[in-house]
Formats: structure tokens, C-alpha cells, sequence
């Protein structure tokens, strides 16, 4: 899938719930913007710039800023990706969710270039084709999976479900800023 195959199928599914919490979209990427107090509060989804691969398909990335200008990237005072945001559940659930993806990739043929690089890209390569074990700790950085637009879909709920509680973590950001 092309990154803008990607990025439609995401704003499709969760403009409305930023749509519902006051935010628009910005025009970086997939990406929407608020005024929260005196500053701005943004969240967008990153597709890896490594693309598709037929055999690994690829990962998107969400993260979350608030900042002083209305601009996804712009000066921004924090930021930090939603899997870091979230409590050692919801990293399960994201966990079990990336092996379904994972159990769904096509191992590649023997004769793929990438299996012929050298060891070290072949041991890289393949470790993608296989189930995560440990749970995801707060410090990791956890992009998430997709072989096909049913794993954006599942992803998207699973995003929905988090929009409150990470929106209202990146808006005690901004009275954080506030208070000092």
C-alpha cells in the first residue's frame, strides 16, 4: 500500500473522532490541530519512510505535541508517541494486535534480495516475520503493523478508543505550561 492509500483510509476513519474533539486538519502529513489555552494542541500519523514491502508490509507511527504555533513539527514545548502515552494494558492489546498482523505477512522466497544483503539485514529482515514476545514497555517505540487497509481499520478503532484519554494527557501538557 502507498502511503497515500495509507493516509486515506486513517482520515476516513478517524476524522470524525478529531473532528468530535474540536480539531482540524493541518496540512503536514495526516495531521489535526486545536487551540488549547494560548498554544496548540496536534496528533498525526506517520507512515515509516522505508514504504511498503509486499512480504513486511510496513508501520505507521501516532504522535501527539502541544506546541506554540499552530503547526504540526512547529516550536513545540512536548511531544511524544501515543504508545508511550498509554498504560501497560493497552500496550498488550497493541502487542496482540501487531502479532495478527504479523501472522497474516507472507514469509519471502529465498531468493529475495533483501536475503542476500549480508547477515546482519537478513537477521533485521527476518525478525519482522516473527511474533513479538515481550511486552511493550513504556519506553519503547511502537509503530504500528499493517499488511492491508483491515489492519488501518483495526488500528483506527483501537486509536478511538485511546482519543479521550491521550487528548486529555497532551491537554494537562498545556496547564502544566501554564502553571509555571
Amino acid at each position: 500500500m502507498k502511503s497515500v492509500q495509507v493516509y486515506s483510509v486513517l482520515r476516513k476513519r478517524l476524522a470524525p473522532a478529531f473532528k468530535a474533539n474540536g480539531f482540524k486538519r493541518s496540512k503536514t502529513m495526516l495531521s489535526w490541530v486545536r487551540p488549547q489555552s494560548e498554544l496548540f494542541l496536534g496528533a498525526w500519523c506517520q507512515v515509516d519512510q522505508r514504504g511498503w514491502d509486499d512480504y513486511a508490509g510496513s508501520k505507521f507511527v501516532v504522535e501527539f505535541q502541544i506546541g506554540y504555533e499552530p503547526v504540526i513539527g512547529g516550536r513545540t514545548i512536548r511531544r511524544e508517541r501515543i504508545g508511550r502515552m498509554l498504560n501497560d494494558d493497552d500496550r498488550g492489546t497493541i502487542r496482540a494486535l501487531q502479532n495478527d498482523v504479523i501472522a497474516k505477512l507472507t514469509r519471502p522466497p529465498k531468493g529475495h534480495a533483501l536475503l542476500h544483503v549480508g547477515e546482519d539485514v537478513r537477521t533485521w529482515y527476518l525478525k519482522q516475520f516473527e511474533p513479538i514476545e515481550q511486552p511493550y514497555s513504556q519506553r519503547d517505540d511502537i509503530w504500528f503493523r499493517y499488511k492491508d487497509a483491515d489492519d488501518l481499520a483495526k488500528w483506527a478503532q483501537f486509536l478511538m478508543t485511546k482519543l479521550p484519554e491521550v487528548i486529555q494527557q497532551t491537554e494537562s501538557w498545556a496547564s502544566q505550561v501554564a502553571a509555571h
